[in-house]
């Protein structure tokens, strides 16, 4: 026999599960609840609860219509509740107050939706809606609207007219921007790198996006001289893209710190630096693409090596240094804890001896539920640099 609170408990966990997909017309209605009403030895062994039970019931005052049978017991026959019945979604929400204000919070804000913007698509977003801040409800209305009404201002986001839209704000709202605009592919691929998501959310928006700097150590005086002998400095990749005289050997580093520390000088040799999670930036460099050799050292480390498979995918020929199961062996003292890997499926752009390498990443991080670090900082410079030389010489 299940009591009142029992099946108020279960209609709130049915709310919460399923409103979304009810605000949009689906699911199967009436909605009928067994309640479960006492079978033969119950009201032979029991009668007094079971009487009980049902006047908990004649009590109740929650949403619903109670349907009841006839049972038979020892005293004669008698009207047991059955089922309670609910015939629409706004009966199960009224089961609680703060499902009652979410189901009306829902209706109002996909009602004033659909009619702002016609075009909308609400597949997926419907719970993401009705959970936003009102303020940011509010942000999201306006974004979306001024979006529609200019769709090709070519201004920078915070050049946009509207209070409390900033980079983080799109950034973590960018999804339903787009649903709202009715992109049929609002959500973003898992696998995606951050920087091109970036830069296609604001083509698709009509946006200028602020460029992002390379950092850029030149290890050849023959290169620097046209650029006034600069070292060290950072630039577009459209400005690295005018270079007069290009690179013969490009290295890539995944930190900033290890390019300062190469001070020797390596001929037709220039070291990108820095950008890691945005390594797509490199590929947008023609003379990175077109170089005789481009060698990768980074972090040992799952994101690491899919930074490598990433660059390969965008079609750029990299050979990693120091990339390897004997490095990690070697140096597994320095180690620390890391990141587990940030993806679902295996880079596919590994070549065997660094497939090997993160194949041992990935069973620890399954084997210790934290993944494995060695960062390129921390290998003793005299042990490794010595590698790096003969892989920019070789």
């Amino acid at each position: 026999m299940r009591q009142p609170d029992e099946v108020v408990a279960m209609l709130r966990g049915r709310f919460s599960a399923s409103y979304a997909d009810w605000a949009r017309g689906k699911g199967t209605w009436p909605m009928r609840i067994s309640l479960r009403p006492p079978g033969t030895a119950e009201r032979s062994a029991s009668p007094v609860e079971c009487h009980a039970w049902a006047a908990d019931w004649a009590s109740y005052a929650g949403p619903g219509v109670l349907e009841h049978a006839n049972l038979q017991f020892s005293t004669g026959t008698h009207a047991m509740p059955k089922t309670l019945v609910l015939q629409r979604p706004g009966d199960v929400a009224r089961a609680h107050q703060d499902d009652l204000d979410t189901w009306l919070r829902c209706g109002t804000r996909l009602t004033q939706l659909e009619s702002a913007f016609p075009g909308a698509r609400f597949a997926g977003q419907v719970r993401r809606i009705t959970d936003l801040a009102q303020a940011d409800y509010d942000r999201l209305v306006r974004a979306v609207a001024w979006l529609i009404a200019n769709p090709t201002s070519g201004m920078l986001l915070r050049q946009l007219p509207i209070e409390g839209i900033d980079t983080k704000w799109l950034a973590k709202h960018s999804t339903l921007v787009l649903a709202l605009l009715g992109d049929e592919n609002a959500h973003q691929e898992a696998d995606e790198l951050p920087l091109s998501k970036k830069r296609k959310l604001h083509q698709r928006l009509g946006l200028r996006v602020v460029p992002e700097l390379v950092q850029v150590t030149v290890l050849d005086p023959a290169l620097s001289a046209q650029f006034a002998g600069m070292r060290h400095f950072a630039a577009t990749v459209e400005d690295l893209n005018r270079w007069p005289r290009q690179p013969a050997t490009v290295l890539i580093l995944e930190n900033k710190e290890t390019a300062f520390a190469i001070t020797d000088e390596f001929e037709g040799t220039v070291v990108l630096h820095g950008h890691g999670f945005h390594v797509d930036q490199y590929a947008r460099i023609s003379w990175v693409s077109s170089a005789e050799r481009v060698l990768y050292w980074g972090d040992i480390d799952a994101p690491g090596l899919q930074f490598v498979s990433d660059l390969r995918g965008l079609g750029v020929d990299v050979r990693t240094v120091l990339m390897d199961v004997e490095t990690l062996h070697r140096f597994r003292r320095l180690a620390v804890e890391g990141t587990l890997p940030q993806r679902t499926t295996t880079p596919p752009h590994l070549t065997t001896a660094e497939l090997e390498l993160y194949e041992l990443l990935a069973a620890h991080a399954a084997d210790h539920g934290s993944g494995l670090l060695l960062e390129q900082e921390r290998l003793l410079w005299q042990d490794v640099y010595p590698i790096l030389t003969e892989s920019l010489t070789g």
